[in-house]
Parts: structure tokens; sequence; C-alpha cells
């Protein structure tokens, strides 16, 4: 019996053109592509044409590792299998995750790196990111840890909280659908009303320490 890797691919948080020169050679072999919610199809029209697709939407738990286990039988039957996670796979993308559950069942896996969503974000908009920096997604945000950035992940719904309680001693940058052609960000310092303010997700917060002279330390 052959039995095929299978292979995470992170695939950048939604344009086309943010994915590494290896993860269009692992789709260009795929057999069969899982994928969620926040992938844009383009990708799999133009990198993998002929391959299977199929669509987990957005899942999570036990529900996910149903088409991990379902993944594993394809492989075991001499299929390339390919998850697409946007993003970095690494970064709250569960790429581990199925790695782990692959090699516990003798399946080699591979994870291809991505462009993460936060990297693309601060590259856009100029946001400075060096010293300590902390990387949280909702519900597990930590108020009380010091860094000079934090960036959480999957606040959408919670940022007008999230602008009350850092706001003070920060600056607040929030950056929605970073890449998608809707893409906006609000500068919480200069022209927001936060009572007004309407956040789609995906988005990303970014929590810049200013210094004793009220810039940004970083």
């Amino acid at each position: 019996m052959i039995i095929i890797s299978i292979y995470v691919v992170g695939v950048g948080p939604w344009d086309p053109e943010l994915i590494t020169v290896k993860a269009i050679k692992v789709l260009s072999k795929a057999d069969v592509i899982f994928y969620g919610s926040l992938i844009n199809e383009e990708i799999i029209r133009m990198y993998a044409p002929r391959a299977e697709k199929i669509y987990m939407g957005h899942v999570k738990g036990d529900d996910h590792r149903e088409y991990v286990i379902e993944a594993l039988k394809m492989a075991r039957r001499g299929l390339n299998v390919v998850f697409l996670k946007n993003g970095d796979p690494v970064i709250f993308g569960r790429g581990i995750e199925i790695c782990r559950e692959a090699i516990s069942n003798g399946i080699h896996c591979e994870v291809i790196p991505g462009v993460s969503s936060f990297t693309a974000a601060a590259a856009r908009y100029l946001i400075e990111l060096k010293g300590t920096i902390m990387l949280m997604a909702y519900p597990n945000i930590d108020f009380n840890t010091d860094a000079d950035v934090r960036v959480i992940f999957m606040g959408s719904k919670i940022a007008k909280e999230l602008i009350h309680r850092f706001s003070d001693n920060n600056k607040i940058i929030i950056v929605s659908r970073v890449t998608y052609p809707d893409e906006e960000a609000h500068d919480i310092d200069v022209s927001v009303k936060v009572d007004g303010l309407d956040v789609r997700a995906p988005s990303l917060i970014f929590v810049l320490r200013r210094d004793e002279h009220g810039s940004h330390s970083t």
C-alpha cells in the first residue's frame, strides 16, 4: 500500500498572489483539497483546478476532526491530500494539530508556512513589529500580560470592549478583511467614534504600547 503525505498549506489571508512557490508546487499535485470558509476559492481554481474540493465551512472541535479522519483514509488510498488554511497554519490554524493526528496514525504530514494575516496587515499599514509581541485569539485574551505589541485575532464581536480595555495607554489599529477587496482599517486615535464602530470579520486588533511621550514605543 502506498501512503502519500498529507500537506497543510498556508495560502495567505486572501490575495491569491500572497502564496509561496512551494505551496503552488504542492497544490499542483493535489488530488483532494479540504478548505474552510476563509479560503479564496480562486486559489484552488488557479493552482489546483483538477483536484476534488471538500468544503468544510467554519468547523470546530469534533467536526473538524471528522474531516481529518476522512483525509487520513484518503491518504491511505494513495491520494495526495491537502488542507488549505488561511494565513499561516501554525498561527491559530490547527496545522500542527492536523499533522500530529496524521503522524500518530503512521502518515507523514508536512506544514507549508504561509503569509500570516497579521504580518500582511502590518506591512500594508506600516505597523512596526518589534520588541515583545503577543498573539492572542478570542476568547483566550490575557488583559494583564504586558507587551509592546498585542495582536488579537477573532475579536470582531468584542472590538468595542477591547478598545475600552486597552485604549488608555495604547494606540489601537483595527484591520478588517486584510487583502480582501473590501478591506478597511480604523485608527482609533484619529477618526473613529467607538459607539458607531462596525468591525467586520475576519479582523485583527493591534494594540501598540505608547512610551512616556505618548508615541508608539516601537
